[in-house]
């Protein structure tokens, strides 16, 4: 499953908001018959749809929901409500391996850095939510523009800017993931008007 390239999750009014919502990675797990399942391509999109039928289910979706939707426990219509206002998907391609545990290696992490750029060049985002400070601090591309550690943009090939706020991620509450504090932080970054060139 090395060469699978996640589809991205495109919400139905991703095309007005323009904001990507970016995960670190995706793993393999075990069926009901115990057969190993890899992640296949339309991953982000059902990875988010079992989430939030399965909710509140303890997790990624479940920690990014009660953010974005500045809940604790919103429903099932607030929740699709809420995602259709974004495009999401998964920066590192195909698994990592068995279990949530997991951890890209070196290939991995460079085919991730290598690919974002296209993807971002084919979404044409204005803006990203990037969940995962590893991920952001040492496996990302550089940035062309820098306002602070966390909030930094890159420059697509026709100098737009797609501005990029680094979060926590939504696993680990150790680094800091509080879904109050991080609802309130993305609510202001979608609302900021940054500007759109260099």
């Amino acid at each position: 499953m090395d060469n699978v390239v996640f589809k991205p999750w495109l919400g139905k009014n991703c095309n007005s908001t323009k904001i990507l919502i970016l995960s670190e990675s995706a793993y393999s797990w075990h069926d009901d018959h115990g057969n190993i399942q890899d992640p296949p391509p339309s991953h982000p999109k059902k990875a988010l749809l079992w989430a939030i039928k399965k909710f509140p289910r303890r997790g990624y979706f479940t920690s990014m929901s009660r953010a974005l939707c500045r809940r604790e426990t919103p429903t099932l219509e607030q929740m699709m409500e809420t995602w259709h206002g974004y495009a999401y998907t998964i920066y590192v391609q195909g698994t990592v391996g068995q279990g949530a545990r997991k951890r890209p290696n070196a290939q991995q992490w460079k085919h991730a850095s290598d690919r974002f750029l296209h993807l971002i060049e084919e979404l044409r985002p204005l803006k990203v939510v990037v969940t995962g400070l590893d991920m952001w601090n040492h496996h990302m591309p550089d940035t062309s523009v820098q306002l602070d550690d966390h909030l930094q943009a890159y420059k697509l090939s026709d100098g737009t800017l797609v501005w990029c706020l680094a979060l926590p991620h939504p696993s680990n509450s150790r680094q800091g993931f509080e879904w109050k504090r991080i609802g309130e932080r993305i609510h202001l970054f979608k609302a900021a008007k940054f500007p759109r060139r260099k």
